[in-house]
């Protein structure tokens, strides 16, 4: 198929012009589409996903600031939790004494149970292994013997009463002795084995 030129030179040249003009504005709108539209839609596009992700983050951690006090609030309970249960676990001495703080953590069930203690003594402290050169702190298992008297539910009641309230005591040794002058109430001797910390001692 040949193109005959002669039709177009037959066109009168404001047409020409117009036609050109035309052609010339079709190709740049062309061009303007496929070079700057395309590209800037599909960056939209890219822009929109990540502002979608950041929104995202954004109520995230709005949500997590939010939390806050309330996440704080329950470390508090948690904390007070832990110094509970240390407290009534793991003992130091009082006045220089493990048998005083002994006494004074037991005194309360005592009364609740009904068993009267009459003694209280030290045993030889238990040490733990400890890193050298020791540190100013000691770990190790402390017993304190308790002498008391009572009938034997009150003495099986403060035992319980102990052990219920001090869940890091250990009850070692409990010998019950009856007293044939008041068979109703017996004597105790009983051990509790605490895990301690206290001072350094000399030798």
């Amino acid at each position: 198929m040949n193109f005959d030129g002669s039709a177009i030179r037959k066109i009168a040249p404001s047409m020409r012009r117009a036609l050109l003009i035309t052609f010339g504005g079709l190709a740049l709108t062309a061009a303007l589409v496929f070079f700057a539209i395309f590209p800037t839609r599909t960056r939209l596009k890219t822009l929109g996903t990540e502002i979608d992700s950041m929104n995202a983050s954004l109520a995230s951690m709005r949500k997590d600031i939010a939390d806050t006090n309330r996440q704080k609030a329950k470390t508090a309970a948690l904390a007070v939790e832990r110094d509970a249960f240390i407290a009534s676990g793991v003992i130091e001495p009082l006045l220089g004494s493990f048998a005083m703080r002994g006494k004074s953590l037991l005194d309360p069930f005592a009364q609740e149970s009904g068993f009267v203690i009459d003694t209280v003594k030290e045993l030889p402290f238990i040490p733990l292994q400890v890193p050298s050169p020791a540190p100013i702190q000691l770990y190790g298992r402390q017993p304190v013997e308790i002498s008391g008297h009572g009938s034997y539910t009150q003495i099986t009641a403060f035992i319980s009463c102990a052990e219920r309230s001090l869940p890091l005591a250990t009850l070692s040794s409990l010998l019950i002795l009856g007293q044939p002058q008041t068979p109703e109430t017996h004597k105790a001797i009983i051990t509790f084995e605490w895990p301690a910390k206290g001072e350094k001692r000399k030798p």
